[in-house]
């Protein structure tokens, strides 16, 4: 049998005959977006469906031509709602049968349904939410320590843009000298996750206290994009606090719930951070006044209590030397007064013994002549006996109370009292210099020239610090000319090797990024 081979287009146009009658009905279609790409004026795309596994089960082209596409954009428009497109996004399409001879059948979208975006949007967010609450993220960075005043700030926002300008004018008005560390990134569209990552781990490196994600009020659209679950998680297992200060007026972002403090506008996170230092500053002021007021009551005690130490320093030696001598010379008197009535005492029972031994012999004689011859011998050499003693006795006791005896005993007191004199002297000298060098001390501690002098050494080392700070911060490295290449992935790119041909890239400059495709590569071979 002859084989009868039909020309391509034959083909096609009985292909187009066939199709003819479902071309004109139109049927609303619910499907994800996938390779879609906007291209003059229109919007190309694959819609496809999958199941529970993330396997594809259908699969067909779709086109958005530029009337319909600003129409559909108006509609959402009225909806507070942006028309996104990206790959992943469930929509809901009122759509037409389209076949082309050379591009095959497509379907053709005429309208597009917003609840269904906003749908799955919101039922997105609920399941991360409800996922990350269960693993107990929500309060991993609340836990993280946040200083009582901090000065250098990681702002993560669009450098630049309205949340950026109110946040800082906020900042500068306070008066307060904060250190902002920018880190730039995007806050809207498909490289948001990726922006937002890299501006995190580029403020990890940096000795901040505090992390604010910022950006102005928008659609939910807008919005949906920081509703992101990377970043989520990269804020729970974030070493730094983070504050968040994204557009919502009702509705919370999954940011929220995760960072450390979040706020309806970046003013108001501005705000609060200002209120901390204006409520330290009037502490700081009723403790400065209370300080003094104790401070110089503390003084003029200190000082009152020095000026009588000074006055009995002074005068006690002198005291103490009058009363001394006067004590001495009353002893002195008292001890005259002893001795003469001792003497006096004495000398009266002298008279009395040497009057009854004058009138004894006169009466033994008398009385006892007969007795006196027979021991006149005896008498007489115990008289002679007695004598002796006597004189003896009476000689001791000459001796004993001489004048020149008490002279030096008199002499050894007045030695031993100048001698105490002296020790009490050098003490209250002593005790003196100690209080004199005490006072000294306090005076020099409250020069204000030692505190001025600590203040600009203070503030010489910390200027040194920022200038490194500065030299060695990437955004320095930048201004000078240099960039940055990402692969796709958010790799740094090192190497020619690390790209391939119509590739996308995305170079980062000082003022921006850059994403563009390689159309060629050239090897140095220097």
């Amino acid at each position: 049998m002859e084989k009868r081979f039909f020309p391509l287009s034959a083909i096609t146009k009985r292909i187009n005959e066939l199709l003819e009658p479902a071309i004109s009905k139109q049927f609303w279609v619910k499907a994800e977006i996938s390779t879609g790409r906007e291209r003059g004026g229109a919007f190309y795309c694959d819609l496809v469906e999958t199941d529970a596994s993330g396997k594809i089960v259908a699969k067909i082209a779709c086109t958005i031509w530029q009337r319909e596409l600003s129409t559909i954009k108006e509609l959402f428009k009225t909806r507070n709602m942006d028309f996104v497109l990206t790959n992943g996004t469930v929509v809901g399409f009122l759509c037409s049968l389209q076949f082309s001879p050379q591009y095959g059948l497509s379907l053709r979208v005429i309208d597009a349904d917003p609840s269904i975006a906003l749908g799955e949007m919101e039922l997105k967010k609920r399941e991360i939410i409800e996922r990350l609450q269960k693993e107990g993220l929500f309060e991993t960075n609340k836990e993280r320590f946040v200083p009582i005043l901090p000065i250098r700030l990681g702002l993560i926002t669009s450098s630049g843009s309205a949340a950026y300008n109110d946040f800082i004018q906020t900042l500068t008005a306070s008066g307060y000298g904060f250190k902002i560390y920018l880190a730039d990134a995007m806050v809207q569209g498909d490289q948001t996750e990726k922006s937002v990552l890299r501006a995190l781990d580029a403020l990890t490196g940096l000795d901040v206290d505090l992390v604010f994600i910022i950006r102005g009020g928008g659609s939910k659209t807008d919005l949906y994009f920081l509703d992101n679950e990377a970043i989520a998680r990269k804020i729970a297992g974030y070493p730094k606090p983070v504050w968040t200060g994204i557009g919502h007026e009702i509705d919370t972002s999954i940011l929220d719930y995760i960072a450390n403090r979040s706020f309806k506008t970046p003013t108001a996170a501005a705000e609060e951070l200002v209120a901390r230092f204006v409520q330290m500053r009037r502490q700081l002021d009723e403790a400065t006044n209370t300080l003094k007021t104790v401070w110089a009551y503390r003084l003029k005690i200190d000082q009152d209590y020095l000026a009588r130490a000074v006055t009995g320093i002074q005068q006690g030696p002198r005291k103490l030397l009058d009363v001394t001598a006067s004590n001495l010379r009353e002893q002195a008197q008292e001890l005259r007064a002893r001795v003469q009535r001792r003497l006096s005492t004495e000398q009266i029972g002298i008279g009395r013994r040497r009057e009854k031994l004058r009138s004894l012999p006169l009466t033994l004689t008398k009385n006892h002549m007969e007795r006196l011859a027979a021991k006149r011998q005896e008498l007489s050499s115990g008289v002679t006996h007695c004598l002796t003693r006597t004189g003896e006795t009476l000689s001791g006791l000459k001796q004993r109370f001489e004048k020149e005896r008490f002279l030096r005993r008199l002499a050894v007191e007045r030695e031993r009292n100048e001698k105490n004199r002296q020790q009490l002297k050098a003490r209250f000298f002593s005790v003196f210099k100690m209080k004199s060098m005490l006072l000294a001390n306090i005076k020099g501690r409250l020069k204000q020239e030692r505190v001025l002098q600590r203040i600009a050494l203070a503030r010489t080392s910390l200027n040194d610090k920022m200038a490194t700070l500065k030299a060695i911060d990437p955004q320095t490295v930048l201004k000078r000319g240099f960039a940055l290449v990402y692969s796709q992935q958010g790799t740094l790119v090192r190497s020619i090797a690390d790209v391939a041909e119509k590739q996308i890239i995305q170079t980062r400059l000082a003022d921006g990024s850059l994403i563009s495709e390689v159309t060629a590569k050239e090897i140095n071979h220097e």
